[in-house]
């Protein structure tokens, strides 16, 4: 089989099987190579690695080793290859800072009376999460180093609510234990337990980005979604339906730019809210019946019934950890205490699910 090392520039393929072991291999797949997603080759460093490719709108830079790992077939030429067609109803657009219409779930207790709530900012890198962060807390920042790890912690205030404290995570792209940096941002996310998340996501890489959405949608942590650079698509006559948004992904959305400082009073405006209120997703499960996700479906809610009294004792989401049980994640099967009984259980089932989908159990996750 071909692989990406030996594409020309300008050929787009399409992911066959995808190598390599263990987080190494995680990540490739958290970054989108997945079988099935079609690539193409944008350009070569001048020494010739890394190489960089476009796929799923945004662009991966790759070096050759890695690339040799990725099994490719070549793909009918854009002239060549036949679409469907996709018809998009005329919807108004929101300026910058008019969510939609969000209606979340009624069943959150409010949290006492002057406690001090809790924010992560969570977004990919260069998603604009620093600049958010500087308009959100001003100069009241504090700056450090997470416990443990040279990576930088800063906190701060949201501006006029001295009752808040936003801590700014590291940039990721998942929320797989690949990095020092995204082993902290889940453990701050799984441990600190903040009241609400704020989900910075970059509108002119929207699928990129919404791969860590998903999964922050998993830990059933009240959240927004800011789609930052709102100014950007909008002037390239590109456009969001926002109450479409909402209704899919089941969390407030705002339209924003961090940059320019439009949004941001009706972000933290949201953000308070569903912090105060504790107005979680609407849904968080996102498997379909259909041919292709059918076996994931069976095979996701089959763990989660395992392991559902192992989630709770240890008091981490269900949805999240059957994603990562799937996957193999050492760092939560470790932590969940399973038996070998349940372990061989769950060994069986995913056994399954990979047969009858056609993908191993990472790339069926992914």
């Amino acid at each position: 089989m071909e692989t990406l090392r030996n594409i020309k520039i300008g050929d787009t393929v399409r992911v066959e099987s995808v190598g390599g072991e263990g987080a190494l291999r995680q990540h490739f797949l958290d970054m989108g190579l997945i079988p099935g997603a079609e690539v193409t080759l944008v350009k070569y460093a001048p020494m010739g690695d890394p190489m960089e490719l476009r796929l799923h709108g945004y662009e991966l830079t790759l070096r050759l080793a890695d690339a040799e790992q990725i099994g490719v077939c070549p793909v009918a030429s854009k002239k060549e290859a036949v679409k469907k067609e996709h018809r998009h109803k005329k919807s108004d657009h929101p300026g910058l800072g008019e969510g939609g219409r969000f209606h979340a779930k009624d069943d959150g207790v409010p949290l006492e009376k002057g406690t001090v709530m809790k924010f992560a900012l969570v977004g990919n890198q260069n998603s604009g999460k620093t600049t958010l962060f500087n308009r959100l807390t001003g100069s009241k920042q504090h700056v450090g180093n997470f416990p443990g790890v040279t990576v930088d912690r800063k906190d701060g205030a949201i501006k006029g609510h001295p009752d808040t404290l936003i801590t700014d995570l590291p940039g990721i792209y998942s929320m797989s234990p690949y990095s020092s940096e995204e082993i902290v941002s889940r453990n701050f996310v799984l441990n600190e337990k903040p009241h609400a998340i704020i989900n910075i996501v970059d509108v002119t890489n929207i699928e990129r980005n919404l791969y860590l959405t998903m999964q922050l949608l998993e830990m059933n942590i009240p959240m927004v979604v800011a789609l930052n650079m709102m100014d950007e698509l909008t002037s390239n006559g590109g456009t969001i339906d926002i109450n479409q948004m909402e209704r899919r992904l089941g969390v407030p959305v705002v339209p924003i730019s961090a940059a320019k400082n439009k949004g941001i009073e009706e972000l933290v405006e949201h953000a308070i809210h569903i912090a105060y209120y504790q107005e979680r997703p609407v849904r968080y499960d996102f498997c379909a019946k259909n041919e292709n996700g059918g076996a994931v479906h069976r095979c996701l809610h089959s763990i989660s019934h395992l392991i559902e009294d192992h989630a709770e004792s240890v008091d981490m989401p269900i949805r999240f950890v059957t994603s990562k049980v799937i996957e193999n994640d050492k760092l939560v099967i470790d932590k969940l205490g399973l038996d070998q009984n349940e372990l061989e259980t769950v060994e069986h089932i995913v056994s399954q699910m990979e047969k009858e989908r056609g993908l191993d159990r990472s790339s069926a996750i992914a």
